[in-house]
């Protein structure tokens, strides 16, 4: 069994500052953008994990949403953060991350104070 290795959330992420986040869903039905504090919000929330590198678990075995957090920032790069099933996160170039299920279900409390 591998020995998990923790990581910060934060190395999902490009240097630089943030100016518009849109957040959508697979499958399709969800679509939010975000500015300024609202951006913050999620900015902190993923800075913040506390992820393991090393798991047993194959994301490819496990079926569920997955939230496509598309980062803009002010240089004109994009990063591209997949947030799935409860358990799994990855940027576009990166390799999968295991979050626990209570860091994972708090982005959904977040989404939902954002849109209210």
């Amino acid at each position: 069994m591998p020995k998990p290795q923790q990581v910060q959330g934060n190395q999902l992420l490009a240097e630089g500052n943030v100016i518009n986040i849109d957040v959508s869903s697979l499958p399709e039905g969800y679509n939010y953008s975000f500015s300024g504090e609202d951006a913050k919000a999620i900015i902190d929330y993923l800075s913040t994990l506390n992820l393991e590198s090393n798991f047993e678990e194959n994301p490819n075995e496990y079926d569920g949403m997955t939230w496509v957090i598309s980062l803009k920032y002010e240089n004109g790069d994009t990063v591209i953060v997949y947030h799935f099933g409860h358990m799994f996160i990855r940027s576009e170039k990166g390799s999968w991350y295991k979050m626990t299920y209570e860091e994972a279900n708090r982005f959904n409390t977040l989404l939902d104070e954002l849109n209210t």
